[in-house]
């Protein structure tokens, strides 16, 4: 059996060397033997110390010889494991902490650096005072981002910066989407209500947010396909489309399908529903949650969205959920947090080819919407400005409803942490006019 621990540093070594939380973290629980305890300490551990591990590493450095690069990857883990145990879990004391992160340190090959390790983290549990050379730089060691998301953060948005900063540190509010092809909202209420979990109607329709559920999937409505996971922001941007039963429509970045199945739920299971992808891995994630939630409408396909897609011409609808920055997502995502966005421009002429060949589909009267889950104004309106000045015959929709919180301009909307209670996204709804 593998002890939380342990398992949580051996966690951080693999997304060290480039592995991402989310596939990491479950192939390690999967034959882990934990208790449902153990893996949400592991879990908490691995999210947390990753999150924050600038501001960890900053902690540490004053009270280390050499620097932290220059340490055994092992020994760097349990260091900022073990702190971040100190300083955000109540729970565990500093002597256990410290500890138990002495016993992981040899138990992983690494004894001579115990000593060290004991000391350190003693030092570090204490007050702590940093002088930083600038507001960015505080900024930055504060909220555990890269310099360049810091700086892009307050070109965009000066000392609001600080509050989206902050919002990325909050658990994120679970909201699923009903499966209308199964039952009402009312009937899910009821159904998890009868399990202990409660849950509170949001400002869309069919869109719960569910409290306390604990691991979702491994309830039975869930393997029931009476529901899905999907935010609150994402459900708002399909709403845009204005989806109708009949209609040929095509989701041009759908993997992993969370939004063409609300679309096919919409469409009543009528009409067509072409997905594309273009990582053939993907494809999978989509007809997976088709098949559990029994969306028959659709049909899943390899596509690169950069290219002429000649299946999904005539389309009345058209979805360009495009690949962006996903500064939005920072508290679902924390590897994200130390992007050092040397491929903005090179990711900003994708998002520019998949909305010209979104638009291409679109039957005169059809309708677009190309949203992303970043804040960054580059890869949003001013992207659809740049499509609309090119292509005159085009125009933006009125965009309703209003959610508490959202930012409106020039017939577009963005949802910035801190301010609205969503992930960040940003929605922007056309029409072909001629």
């Amino acid at each position: 059996m593998q002890n939380p621990r342990r398992l949580a540093a051996e966690a951080l070594l693999r997304i060290e060397r480039g592995g991402y939380p989310n596939l990491v973290l479950p192939s390690l629980l999967a034959h882990s033997g934990l208790s449902p305890r153990e893996r949400a300490f592991a879990t908490r551990i691995t999210y947390g110390a990753t999150e924050r591990r600038r501001m960890l590493d900053a902690r540490l450095s004053p009270y280390l010889k050499k620097p932290l690069s220059r340490l055994d990857a092992e020994v760097r883990a349990v260091l900022r494991a073990g702190l971040y145990q100190i300083l955000y879990i109540d729970v565990v004391p500093v002597p256990v902490a410290v500890n138990e992160s002495v016993k992981l340190v040899r138990a992983m090959g690494k004894s001579s650096a115990a000593g060290m390790v004991n000391a350190v983290l003693r030092r570090a549990a204490g007050p702590w005072q940093p002088v930083f050379e600038s507001e960015l730089q505080r900024l930055a060691v504060q909220y555990s981002v890269s310099d360049e998301i810091a700086a892009l953060l307050w070109r965009s948005y000066g000392p609001g910066a600080e509050k989206i900063l902050g919002a990325s540190y909050e658990t994120p509010r679970l909201v699923v989407r009903v499966n209308t092809l199964r039952g009402s909202a009312e009937k899910l209420q009821q159904l998890l209500q009868q399990q202990g979990i409660t849950t509170r109607k949001t400002a869309l329709p069919d869109a719960l947010e569910l409290l306390d559920a604990g691991d979702v999937t491994a309830l039975e409505a869930f393997q029931a396909g009476l529901f899905h996971v999907q935010g609150l922001a994402s459900q708002f941007a399909v709403q845009q489309l204005g989806v109708q039963p009949g209609q040929r429509v095509v989701d041009l970045c759908a993997a992993p399908g969370g939004k063409a199945a609300t679309m096919a739920q919409q469409m009543q299971n009528t009409g067509e529903l072409l997905c594309g992808d273009s990582a053939s891995g993907r494809l999978s994630l989509i007809e997976s949650l088709f098949n559990r939630l029994g969306v028959s409408c659709a049909s899943v396909q390899r596509h690169d969205a950069m290219r002429p897609f000649a299946a999904g011409q005539g389309a009345h609808r058209v979805l360009c959920d495009v690949p962006c920055s996903g500064l939005g997502v920072l508290a679902k995502k924390p590897d994200i947090r130390y992007k050092d966005l040397k491929d903005l421009p090179g990711l900003i002429e994708t998002q520019k080819k998949i909305l010209e060949q979104g638009a291409a589909l679109l039957l005169v009267g059809g309708r677009l919407v190309y949203s992303t889950c970043t804040v960054n104004p580059a890869e949003n309106g001013a992207v659809v400005r740049d499509f609309l000045a090119q292509n005159p015959g085009f125009r933006l929709c009125e965009i309703v409803p209003e959610i508490e919180g959202a930012r409106r301009e020039d017939g577009m909307v963005t949802f910035l942490p801190g301010e609205a209670d969503t992930d960040g996204f940003f929605v922007a709804s056309l029409e072909r006019v001629w």
